[in-house]
C-alpha cells in the first residue's frame, strides 16, 4: 500500500489499509494523474530549453527532470491542501485559487508542447518573418546617411571607368565632333558633286546632253572645289583630333586618381553596409527562440482560422491534464463523505485530542517545574543567609573573647587605670565606657557587623 502513487495523491496509507478497495483505486488514479502532469511538464520544459536556449541534450534532460519534480511537488501540495469543508460554498471558495493556479501552470506547460507540435508551420513562418525583417532593414540602410551615397559613388565609378576604357578616343571632344561633322558635310557635298559630274557626262541628268560641254565643266569645277574643301576639313579633323589627344592624355591621369579615391570610398561604404547586413542576418537566423516562435504562432492563428481552432483545442486539452487532479479532489470534496474521509476526520480528531493533552501536560509540567525551581531558590537563599549569620556570630564571639582577655590582663597589671577620682569629692568612678574626666578613657564604640551585631574594637 506504500505505493508512490499513493504518496503523490497525498492520501494516508495507514487509513487506506482500512478502506475498501475502491478507495485505494481512487487515490491510485489521483496519484497517477499527478505523475502524468509532472511528466508533461518535464517534456514541455525540455522542448522549451532546446528551442529557446539551444542547450546540450544532457543539460536539457537534467533541467527538465528538475522542472518535472517541481510540478509534481506543486500538484501534490495543491491536492493535499484541498480538504473537505462543511458546505459546498466553502469547498468551492477553497478550491478556486487552486484551480486558477492549476490553469496557469497548465498554460505554461502546454505552450512549448503546442509549439513543438506545430513546428513545421512555425519554421516556415519564421522564414517569412526573417525575410520581412531583412527587407525592412534593407530599406533602413538605403535611407541611412552612412550608405546614401553608395548609388552615386557607383555611378561615378562606372562613368570614370568607361572614360578610361576609351583610352585615346577623342570622339567625345566637342571640337573633334564639330570638325568631323563639318568633314562629313563636305564629303557628302563632294560625293553629290561627283555624281553630278558623272551623270552630266553620260547625259542622264543636268542638261541631258552627253559629253563634256559647258555644263559638264561647271559641275566638274564645283566638284574640284568641294574636293579641296573636303581635304581642308579632313586636315581640320586631323588637327582637332591631335589637339584633343594631347588634352586627353593629360586628363587621364587625373581620372585614374579620382577613380581610385572614389572606389576606395565606395568599397568602405559597401563593406560597412555588408557588415551591418551580415550582423542583422546572423541575429535573425538565431532569432528562433521561444518568443519568436510564439509570435509566429500568433501570426499563423490570426491568418488561419483552422489552425487557430486546432491550437486552442490543444492548449485546452493539455491544460485540462494539469487541472484534472485538483478538479478530481474538488469533486471528491463536494460529494458525500467517503469511508476514507470519515476515517481521516476521526484520525484528525484523535490526533487533536492527543496533541491537546500533550500540550496541557507540558504546560502543567512547566508550571510545576517553575514552582519547584522557585521553592528551591528560596530555600537556598534562606540557608545562605543563615550561614552568613552563623559565621558573623562566631566572629563576634571570638573578637569579644579576645577583647575580654586583653581587658582583664590590663586590669590585673594596672587596676588604677580604670579608676579616676571625682573633682568634687573622693568618690571613685570606673572608666569602662563611661564619659567624663577618666584617667584612661574607654575605647571608641565598636563597629557593627553586616548582620547588625556590635563587634567590640580591640584597643
Amino acid at each position: 500500500m506504500n505505493s508512490p502513487l499513493i504518496w503523490l495523491s497525498g492520501a494516508d496509507p495507514e487509513i487506506l489499509r482500512s478502506c475498501p478497495y475502491g478507495e485505494r483505486v481512487k487515490y491510485l488514479g489521483l496519484g497517477g494523474a499527478v505523475l502524468t502532469t509532472s511528466m508533461l511538464g518535464a517534456l514541455s520544459c525540455g522542448f522549451a530549453l532546446h528551442m529557446a536556449m539551444r542547450l546540450p541534450l544532457v543539460v536539457c534532460v537534467v533541467l527538465a527532470l528538475a522542472w518535472g519534480v517541481a510540478i509534481m511537488n506543486l500538484d501534490r501540495w495543491l491536492i493535499s491542501g484541498t480538504q473537505r469543508r462543511a458546505t459546498i460554498g466553502q469547498n468551492l471558495m477553497l478550491a478556486a485559487p487552486r484551480v486558477l493556479l492549476g490553469v496557469l501552470i497548465g498554460l505554461v506547460v502546454s505552450t512549448p508542447l503546442t509549439l513543438r507540435i506545430f513546428q513545421d508551420e512555425i519554421n516556415a513562418e519564421l522564414q517569412v518573418m526573417q525575410r520581412e525583417a531583412q527587407d525592412i532593414f534593407a530599406r533602413k540602410l538605403a535611407t541611412d546617411e552612412r550608405f546614401a551615397r553608395i548609388p552615386q559613388l557607383t555611378e561615378s565609378v562606372a562613368a570614370m571607368q568607361a572614360d578610361l576604357d576609351k583610352g585615346g578616343d577623342v570622339s567625345g571632344n566637342p571640337a573633334v565632333a564639330k570638325a568631323r561633322a563639318d568633314y562629313a558635310a563636305a564629303d557628302k557635298a563632294y560625293q553629290a558633286a561627283v555624281n553630278q559630274v558623272i551623270c552630266e557626262d553620260d547625259g542622264s541628268c543636268g542638261s541631258g546632253k552627253a559629253g563634256q560641254g559647258k555644263s559638264y565643266q561647271l559641275k566638274k569645277n564645283n566638284r574640284d572645289r568641294l574636293k579641296r574643301e573636303r581635304a581642308a576639313q579632313a586636315e581640320a579633323v586631323t588637327q582637332a583630333e591631335a589637339a584633343a589627344r594631347g588634352t586627353r592624355t593629360g586628363s587621364l591621369g587625373q581620372v585614374r586618381t579620382d577613380l581610385e579615391a572614389t572606389r576606395a570610398e565606395l568599397a568602405k561604404s559597401i563593406e560597412a553596409r555588408d557588415a551591418a547586413q551580415a550582423e542583422f542576418a546572423a541575429s535573425e537566423r538565431n532569432n528562433e527562440g521561444l518568443l519568436a516562435r510564439m509570435t509566429a504562432m500568433s501570426r499563423l492563428t490570426d491568418a488561419n482560422p483552422t489552425l487557430f481552432t486546432a491550437h486552442l483545442v490543444l492548449i485546452l486539452f493539455l491544460t485540462a491534464f494539469e487541472v484534472l487532479p485538483v478538479l478530481f479532489k474538488i469533486l471528491l470534496s463536494i460529494g458525500s463523505p467517503s469511508v476514507y474521509d470519515r476515517l481521516r476526520e476521526r484520525k484528525d480528531e484523535a490526533f487533536h485530542d492527543v496533541a491537546a493533552d500533550d500540550l496541557q501536560g507540558g504546560q502543567d509540567l512547566a508550571l510545576y517545574e517553575n514552582q519547584a525551581r522557585r521553592t528551591a531558590e528560596t530555600a537556598s537563599i534562606d540557608a545562605f543567609v543563615q550561614e552568613i549569620v552563623d559565621v558573623q556570630r562566631e566572629v563576634a564571639q571570638t573578637v569579644l573573647q579576645e577583647w575580654r582577655h586583653q581587658q582583664l590582663k590590663a586590669a590585673h597589671q594596672n587596676p588604677m587605670q580604670f579608676v579616676m577620682p571625682a573633682d568634687d569629692d573622693d568618690t571613685l568612678v570606673l572608666g569602662a565606657g563611661q564619659s567624663g574626666p577618666f584617667v584612661n578613657p574607654a575605647p571608641a564604640p565598636a563597629p557593627r557587623s553586616p548582620n547588625g551585631y556590635s563587634v567590640p574594637t580591640i584597643p
